[in-house]
């Protein structure tokens, strides 16, 4: 078999691949629900997580945990699954920085998640969250 002709072949496989999984509903991003369905998502990757609070952003797509032992959980919805990540109290406050009037921005400088924006329902609701995660809002630097 010419190489060219293989290259189309595994093209179109790949391609049709993608498209099934699209039209079966696979890149629909899914809202991730009430609180206490998102710790129940997190529990599945991190089962000896205490979630204290639960803070939700405003489109329901990304939510923080505020875990008993003081660390961070995050839930990131990715087309219809989850991307759980687990943080300890020193590093998530190098990551987190305001973004907007209503938004926190994520760095979280990793291949699978970079850098997300949590935009909150108010301003107030993004307070509560750095308030109770233990961030002074005077040193969250602005993001660009």
């Amino acid at each position: 078999m010419s190489l060219p002709l293989l290259v189309a072949i595994v093209g179109f496989g790949i391609g049709l691949i993608v498209l099934l999984v699209h039209l079966s509903g696979g890149s629909q991003r899914v809202p991730l629900g009430s609180a206490g369905r998102v710790a129940e998502r997190f529990r599945i990757d991190f089962p000896d997580a205490d979630v204290a609070r639960c803070f939700e952003s405003a489109d329901g797509y990304e939510a923080l945990l505020l875990l008993a032992d003081g660390s961070l959980g995050l839930v990131h919805t990715v087309g219809s699954k989850s991307l759980t990540r687990h943080y300890k109290r020193e590093e998530f406050g190098t990551m987190i920085s305001m973004k907007d009037e209503a938004s926190l921005a994520f760095d979280a400088h990793e291949m699978t998640l970079p850098r997300i924006v949590i935009a909150f329902a108010s301003r107030e609701e993004r307070d509560t969250a750095v308030a109770a995660l233990g961030l002074d809002a005077i040193s969250l630097s602005e993001a660009a």
